[in-house]
């Protein structure tokens, strides 16, 4: 059903009524900002909600479904997770689909009225565009932290991409694993064909997400690197001929 190609016209009215439902859905979650006030476990559990009737509106409007393969390499307890990024779907639904990840976020968002505040209070991190290196020093030291307190850290560690880009691997990666001494699970992930980053238009098919095995903690940094960039900047084979356990979108 979602495979079949849709005209231009066709995709623009889904995409404009993914927005209005979406609007419209964003309501009664706004009315429940006091809940912020409340345990984290229920803000997240709140937000998975969210989640789930706005994986439905993309499912039955924009036609985007997902698939999660690997599932059984991602252990228990605190792992750095190092993942790809294409678009903005990773940073909502990674939440729900890593174990409640900590995560690194742009700074602006920290700013938002209701969305700011749950940011916070979900643990994430801001990043800032223009940041002194005290600054910076300061983002993995709480990331690290993160990781020693006991969560998991999801970090993209290629940066937002589209898909007419190369890839590129930043460093900063290597330091929190350096610093936070846990192992790195490596994340595929091809939501850009979409969500594609820059546009607003949301085109359908399934989002493939593949969670490989772990690259084991006590490395040196280039070993860690040259590692990473052989899974996530090097050419992938078909990510769905993995043999590994699958999560399907309800």
């Amino acid at each position: 059903m979602y495979s079949q190609p849709t005209t231009p016209a066709v995709t623009y009215v889904r995409t404009a009524l993914f927005y209005v439902l979406s609007g419209l859905l964003a309501v009664p979650f706004l009315l429940f900002w006091p809940g912020l006030l409340l345990p984290e476990r229920f803000t997240f559990g709140a937000s998975r909600l969210y989640l789930r009737l706005h994986g439905a509106i993309l499912k039955y409007i924009c036609g985007i479904t997902y698939q999660v393969e690997g599932q059984d390499n991602l252990p228990e307890g605190p792992v750095l997770i190092a993942s790809q990024h294409e678009s903005t779907w990773e940073t909502f639904y990674f939440q729900t689909l890593l174990d409640r990840p900590v995560m690194y976020a742009k700074s602006e968002i920290f700013s938002y009225p209701i969305f700011g505040p749950l940011t916070r209070k979900l643990g994430h991190i801001p990043v800032y565009k223009s940041s002194s290196v005290d600054v910076v020093r300061d983002g993995f030291r709480r990331g690290a932290d993160a990781l020693k307190s006991g969560r998991k850290l999801l970090i993209f560690p290629t940066g937002t991409r589209r898909i007419s880009q190369a890839r590129k691997l930043q460093a900063g990666v290597g330091v929190v694993y350096q610093m936070s001494g846990v192992a790195v699970i490596p994340v595929l992930v091809d939501s850009g064909k979409c969500w594609p980053s820059g546009s607003f238009l949301k085109h359908p098919g399934t989002i493939h997400v593949t969670i490989l095995p772990a690259i084991p903690a006590g490395l040196d940094r280039r070993s860690l690197m040259h590692k990473l960039d052989a899974v996530l900047i090097a050419p992938q084979p078909d990510q769905r001929s993995l043999k590994s356990t699958v999560l399907t979108a309800e």
